[in-house]
């Protein structure tokens, strides 16, 4: 299995996810359900913008690697909004917004973007190992997710569109 069919099997999972949420009750089930997805796609989001959206930029265009990003800032408030609505009425809404956001982003990548890698960047899909990328991700420190939570702890403004490196100088500018 190479890394795109790994992204897309955990796509299947993250929504099978958010279903078990969506019909979810308050209590121990939910937490640890929104606690999985939480982690699922922090590791998710950081091996695709680490490994596969540069190679997007180079061979799909900015503007589709940039729509990701974006995506993957507005995915990550709303599982922020999850965690604050856990025990709250409105859960329900905040899960069908995730799934929409998510969905629509699934879609994109699985429709449009991966083909196209694929088919100009079969090379370098070829090389990398979804194991050995995953691995690298939770070892190499401090993430775009663990700098995002620090922006929107001290409510960096833009942070949904911001990349990695302009997180960390919020964040630093910030402290």
């Amino acid at each position: 299995m190479d890394l795109l069919d790994h992204l897309i099997e955990e796509h299947r999972k993250a929504e099978s996810m958010m279903s078990r949420l969506a019909e979810s009750e308050e209590g121990s089930e939910r937490d640890s359900t929104l606690n999985e997805l939480r982690d699922a796609l922090t590791t998710h989001m950081a091996v695709e913008e680490r490994f596969v959206y540069p190679l997007v930029r180079q061979v799909v265009g900015s503007e589709e690697e940039d729509e990701a990003e974006n995506e993957h800032g507005l995915a990550r408030d709303g599982l922020s909004k999850l965690g604050k609505l856990a025990k709250e009425p409105g859960f329900g809404a905040a899960v069908a917004m995730l799934q929409g956001g998510i969905g629509h982003h699934v879609k994109e990548e699985e429709s449009e973007i991966f083909p196209q890698l694929r088919d100009k960047a079969a090379d370098q899909i070829a090389k990398l190992d979804p194991e050995k990328c995953e691995a690298e991700v939770k070892q190499s420190g401090t993430t775009k997710d663990e700098l995002y939570r620090r922006a929107q702890a001290e409510d960096v403004p833009g942070r949904s569109e911001m990349s990695k490196d302009e997180l960390a100088d919020a964040v630093s500018s910030d402290s």
